[in-house]
């Protein structure tokens, strides 16, 4: 029989378990809750305009220090790269111009040579030609003493054979010098 019954003492009454929800979303504590969430975010505010704003800066500060001296050493050893390469380039350059003029004072020599050995090639042409003109004037000169000596004997043999007369030689001669000479 007590058993159904709540268990209460005189003047007392059993509490109720109401369902009120999320703690948040009860708009009985939204006063309260704005309170703390401005207390909250202005000591949040502090901490970090004291303490993390100062050490982000300071990384910030050294970050861009240490770009810039990167970027400096950098810039500086481009600059010895560029008086390296020109360093490298000079003595290619002056190869260059002293092989270029090597190369022309060779051309003149050889042109030299080259004309050297024409006109001593022409003078010795030159005089194998007279010395050939000369056997050649020498053995035409010779082709005519034969001639005329054969000349001479067929007119000795010619005139012994049509007339029986023997000439002499004396007279052949005149004979094919008045002929060749007409």
């Amino acid at each position: 029989m007590f058993a159904d019954a709540p268990k209460t003492t005189t003047g007392t009454v059993a509490p109720e378990h109401k369902s009120g929800g999320f703690p948040p979303f009860k708009t009985e504590t939204f006063p309260s809750q704005i309170f703390w969430l401005v207390v909250t975010f202005v000591f949040l505010l502090v901490v970090m305009w004291r303490f993390a704003v100062p050490r982000i800066g300071g990384v910030i500060a050294e970050r861009k220090g240490r770009i810039q001296g990167e970027l400096a050493k950098a810039e500086e050893n481009r600059k010895q790269a560029e008086h390296a390469a020109t360093a490298y380039q000079a003595p290619i350059l002056e190869a260059r111009e002293r092989a270029k003029a090597v190369s022309e004072a060779t051309r003149h020599e050889i042109a030299k040579e080259v004309e050297r050995a024409k006109a001593t090639a022409d003078v010795e042409t030159q005089k194998a030609t007279n010395e050939a003109q000369e056997r050649i004037a020498a053995l035409q000169a010779e082709a005519r003493r034969h001639i005329t000596a054969a000349a001479e004997d067929a007119v000795v043999d010619i005139v012994a054979r049509l007339t029986g007369d023997t000439i002499s030689r004396d007279e052949a001669a005149t004979a094919v010098r008045n002929a060749v000479g007409a």
